[in-house]
């Protein structure tokens, strides 16, 4: 092996708190002022004075949000919708080559059971080393997330095996099935709460198998190289045991793309060491993952009768808002909001238990059904965000471009899917109060008009 580049050295990783802004997405004064019942134009300052108002009453009064901002003789009123039909998408989310790769297993009495198995498959880029020899070595670099899922304190064990079934990340999705070979073990290790890095040695016959690839014809172009690669190496698969008590996440894709020498931005990454005997290499170089994705599987899910119940691996929320359109369309709409109320009873009972907390749901808006609605969710940006409110515990979305569409334009079947989080490697689940719940709880549509 010629040693072509200095390895990458890793030690403790600082923390990284990534904050998410909504402000862009959430304005209230994206569509201008409306005429006032006399034909004059609302005062702007006054307008914003009342919307302020709003917007405080409705995180601290019991009722409906909007219900009593305005009264009597002021033009300014707001009418709720209650969202009663709705349908829960059951599709599993795109799982591989995303920023974190999850890996573990842990019995969640709220969410149900989950094991995540890992899947990663070494580059043959000859960029790095001209060529890997039977007898070196080659080992393999986790670097951890923050992010805990279960108990964060618990030590986890983990066995390598080879995958059993030819995959490719960019078409893994969760709740997929591929097998593992469990006749060769490739190692074996432990992770504990406190570690963020680790390096394990793997089998030499793993090496051997590898090397075949890495060293192939030479005649061959670099193309027909990878494809030959790609459609005959499995790769391996991390397993976890299932006395485990959490899951844990690789970092596998820098969380800052333009900056690779940011300490933060190192991924997981393979690492080979020339053989002992030859002088010509003095240390070990990276080889970073070729492919990588996850086997997620989710059983024995409590059934919650009073809830809505979503996760951004496999379950959205799909509806058609029914408006009372004539009556509207007597009205100049100024504002228009979705509020998902959040409960958080289920996941109070289980304080010790960590979670990645909810921070913002997504609403996509297509002019027909997709035929496979996570991929386009996957690939396009939300028409609709809201950023969690504390205060009231509810997701606040202000849709007032969707309402006015289907009030005054033509699309009135437009379906809108609501999604929490993003598809970036973890796991989000939450609660919302479903139709059932009282009315300041029941997920409803808030709109605030200009009477003519």
């Amino acid at each position: 092996m010629y040693r072509k580049n200095l390895p990458i050295t890793t030690g403790k990783l600082p923390a990284k708190i990534n904050s998410f802004n909504c402000s862009k997405n959430n304005s209230i004064f994206s569509y201008g002022i409306h005429k006032s019942k006399k034909g004059s134009r609302f005062p702007i300052a006054a307008f914003l004075l009342l919307m302020t108002a709003f917007l405080t009453s409705a995180c601290e009064e019991p009722g409906p949000v909007g219900e009593d901002i305005i009264t009597g003789e002021e033009p300014v009123q707001s009418q709720t919708v209650y969202l009663q039909d709705y349908t829960l998408v059951e599709e599993n989310a795109f799982s591989g080559r995303l920023a974190n790769t999850a890996v573990g297993y842990f019995d969640d009495p709220v969410y149900g059971t989950m094991k995540s198995v890992a899947l990663l498959k070494p580059s043959i880029s000859t960029s790095d080393v001209d060529t890997v020899g039977s007898q070196d070595a080659l080992s393999l670099q986790l670097i951890f997330s923050d992010s805990v899922y279960g108990d964060s304190l618990a030590t986890s064990t983990y066995e390598i095996y080879e995958a059993a079934e030819i995959w490719r990340g960019a078409e893994l999705r969760y709740n997929q099935e591929i097998p593992i070979d469990m006749s060769h073990k490739i190692a074996e290790f432990q992770v504990d709460a406190d570690e963020d890095s680790l390096v394990i040695d793997l089998s030499r016959e793993f090496v051997t198998k590898y090397a075949e690839y890495f060293n192939a014809d030479t005649s061959l172009t670099t193309a027909e190289r990878d494809s030959i690669y790609i459609y005959n190496f499995p790769g391996l698969a991390i397993v976890p045991s299932e006395s485990n008590q959490n899951i844990r996440f690789l970092k596998t894709l820098p969380s800052n793309t333009d900056n690779s020498n940011d300490e933060e931005a190192i991924t997981s990454f393979f690492l080979t060491s020339p053989d002992q005997d030859d002088e010509e290499d003095d240390g070990p170089v990276t080889l970073f993952a070729r492919d990588w994705g996850v086997l997620f599987t989710r059983q024995t899910e409590p059934t919650y009768p009073n809830n809505i119940v979503l996760h951004n691996t496999e379950r959205i929320l799909k509806f058609q808002l029914d408006l009372p359109k004539e009556e509207l369309q007597t009205k100049n709409i100024v504002f228009a909001q979705l509020v998902f109320s959040k409960d958080s009873s289920p996941v109070e009972g289980t304080p010790q238990i960590k979670r990645p907390n909810t921070n913002f749901i997504r609403g996509h808006v297509f002019n027909e059904e997709p035929n496979d609605v996570m991929a386009e969710i996957f690939i396009s940006e939300p028409n609709y965000i809201a950023a969690l409110n504390d205060t009231s515990n509810a997701f606040l979305m202000d849709i007032t471009q969707h309402v006015l569409n289907k009030v005054y334009g033509d699309a009135e079947d437009r379906i809108m899917y609501v999604s929490i989080q993003s598809v970036n490697g973890l796991f989000y689940s939450s609660h919302f109060f479903d139709p059932n719940s009282a009315d300041v709880k029941k997920p409803r549509v808030v709109i605030t008009y200009v009477e003519e």
